[in-house]
């Protein structure tokens, strides 16, 4: 009785910024292709966690990817030309915003308040924590710069409004990060300490640390720019299965084009998860499909993987 079904279609992009100044996004240079990033420390990931984006260390043990976990990107490790300047490229997007002058001030618990574009900044020096919901409202570049760690709890999300969007939030955590069970963030985070995802913990943007370990548990990170329309929920209710021969049902999933535009040219993942204990199947012989209003187009099933833990993962 298979209750939920989860579809994720992410699709590979770069973002480049201007330089910093007030309400201004940070350059990242290199390290805008990573997903996650540290400068100085080792990379951990446990369980079937899917990263859109490049991942790497430019110093310490990396392992975790491309089994058990799922990367669409590349992998940097130590001893590198592209690690060592994603490290270089970090520390100085992390120097930036330092000097960057503040505007409203912010409490500890980031729940239930609203924000606006512009610098927001923690003036004290204790822990910050995210218990509930963070709103950010309107259009244009959010930067929350944090004088201390940066703990979310469980369940905990942000949410945009107005014309926010993730591409465009930005944390500076004087600090180490640690996401809750269940959380959900949105927005480039640029950390001076370790950033642990607690299980199933999602980031819609960038995690990237001038010093401190990465560690990962069944999660997963996207690019900002994709989830709009590309992360449809299939809700498949137990009634559905419960006269089904061997509880088995097929289903149909729409997937649109991102605000009018293909997206043939990068790399495109899917990610079908289903609870434990239950399988998901799909036929890996078709050479084509019709899209609606369009036209016919061909398929290559010799470029689909697909690996399993709790669900299946094809890309």
């Amino acid at each position: 009785m298979n209750k939920l079904l989860v579809l994720t279609l992410f699709y590979a992009a770069l973002f480049i910024f201007p330089s910093t100044s007030f309400g201004q996004a940070p350059s990242l240079g290199t390290a805008s292709s990573f997903a996650l990033f540290t400068a100085n420390g080792a990379f951990f990931n446990a369980g079937a966690s899917m990263i859109i984006g490049d991942i790497g260390t430019n110093e310490g043990a990396f392992n975790g990817f491309p089994i058990p976990g799922t990367v669409v990107g590349n992998i940097r490790l130590p001893n590198t030309a592209e690690a060592a300047q994603a490290a270089l490229d970090v520390v100085a997007a992390y120097n930036s915003l330092t000097p960057v002058a503040c505007g409203p001030s912010i409490i500890a618990d980031l729940a239930s308040q609203t924000l606006t574009p512009g610098v927001s900044c923690q003036t004290l020096t204790t822990a910050t924590s995210l218990n509930g919901t963070l709103t950010l409202s309107g259009a244009g570049i959010y930067i929350i710069k944090l004088n201390s760690a940066l703990t979310t709890a469980t369940n905990s999300s942000i949410l945009l409004t107005n014309g926010a969007t993730a591409a465009n939030v930005y944390f500076q955590v004087n600090g180490a990060v640690t996401l809750g069970t269940n959380s959900s963030l949105k927005g480039t985070i640029i950390a001076t300490g370790a950033i642990d995802f607690g299980t199933q913990a999602s980031l819609e943007g960038r995690a990237l640390s001038t010093a401190g370990a990465i560690t990962l548990s069944n999660n997963s990170v996207y690019p900002p720019a994709l989830s709009p329309d590309l992360t449809p929920v299939i809700e498949l209710p137990q009634a559905n299965f419960a006269t089904a021969p061997n509880n088995e049902r097929d289903f149909v999933v729409n997937v649109f084009e991102l605000g009018g535009s293909p997206t043939s040219s990068g790399n495109v993942a899917m990610t079908l998860s289903a609870p434990i204990g239950y399988t998901i199947s799909f036929t890996n012989t078709i050479s084509s499909i019709t899209v609606s209003g369009g036209s016919t187009v061909s398929v290559d099933n010799t470029k689909w993987t697909a690996t399993s833990s709790d669900g299946d993962r094809f890309h």
